[in-house]
């Protein structure tokens, strides 16, 4: 299998290193770096290094030909700031794939480029929950989440960046070798197991207690959807159970139930807006789905302390 790599300027070093080593350790017998059952090159112009967020550069391997010499070409996010990190000529690269219905991967803010192109319009695309609000408020027209590791729609993989990067990488061997490949890579770059598309991201530290996979994945699609409210029954629903088991989990784990959890996650992000950014108390409450500001800012001071406008004086 033949993998392609369009590295964004300013790209994010991690989720490519670890994606590549997953490929080179699970193609090769023994560890010798042999390509094996796996080839990889980094596109663009030779002699010209590609520099990495964390400052490292890197030299492309390849120039940029036709995109059917490739299996799947994976486009590595970096830096959000400013326009889309791509050349005008990745860019026609990456459209001419996309019309030939090769497969397209993105690594961590990699997705942030594919939308841009309009190129996840209408499918799935796993997000950081780092990033994730920002990714919807931008691209309303993909199906974004940031309740898994990594997601495959199709011919879109994206992943949430860092580790993940490693997991969707051994899914790839998993289906092209087979799954003892997969973990003879993982062993290698001593990770403990490989996680799967249903494996959740880690949460924020609201909730350090949290440890079933159910709980974490409740918090989480609770942190993916903000401003559009999720009811207790379509969490429990999407997570197949009951709602009666999903508040008993609560009650074990995190003390508390569903819906005040719920709540506590949306004042935490309403904390971070009033603190970091310039929106009036108004959007601030629409983000975290509140009806109105005087609505929002009863129920701030009421579990804070303080006004939302008091806050932000201070």
């Amino acid at each position: 299998m033949r993998f392609g790599f369009l590295l964004a300027r300013n790209f994010t070093l991690s989720p490519m290193s670890l994606f590549v080593d997953t490929l080179r350790l699970a193609g090769d017998d023994g560890d010798r770096s042999r390509r094996g059952r796996f080839d990889w090159q980094i596109l663009g112009d030779k002699g010209l290094p590609i520099r990495s967020s964390c400052g490292l550069e890197l030299l492309p391997t390849k120039q940029i030909t036709d995109p059917q010499e490739y299996d799947n070409i994976v486009v590595v996010g970096g830096l959000l700031q400013g326009p889309p990190s791509l050349s005008a000529e990745k860019e026609a690269f990456l459209r001419r794939a996309a019309q030939r219905d090769i497969p397209l991967t993105a690594l961590c803010t990699g997705s942030f480029i594919l939308a841009h192109y309009g190129l996840l319009d209408n499918y799935r695309a796993c997000l950081s929950w780092f990033h994730i609000k920002e990714f919807r408020h931008a691209f309303p027209d993909v199906r974004a989440h940031a309740d898994t590791l990594f997601s495959i729609d199709g011919n879109r993989a994206t992943c949430a960046g860092g580790a993940g990067a490693a997991d969707l990488a051994s899914h790839f061997v998993s289906k092209h070798v087979d799954n003892k490949a997969a973990e003879k890579a993982a062993k290698i770059l001593v990770l403990d197991r490989i996680r799967t598309g249903r494996d959740v991201q880690p949460n924020g530290e609201l909730f350090p207690k949290a440890r079933s996979r159910h709980i974490r994945r409740a918090l989480l699609l609770m942190e993916s959807n903000l401003q559009e409210k999720i009811t207790v029954e379509s969490l429990a629903d999407k997570l197949g159970i009951s709602r009666r088991q999903l508040e008993r989990l609560f009650a074990t784990e995190v003390h508390t139930s569903p819906m005040v959890a719920y709540l506590a996650i949306r004042l935490q992000y309403a904390r971070t807006l009033l603190e970091t950014s310039d929106l009036q108390i108004g959007d601030i409450a629409y983000r975290c789905g509140f009806p109105n500001a005087g609505h929002f800012s009863r129920v701030y001071r009421q579990y804070k302390g303080v006004a939302p406008s008091e806050l932000r004086r201070a």
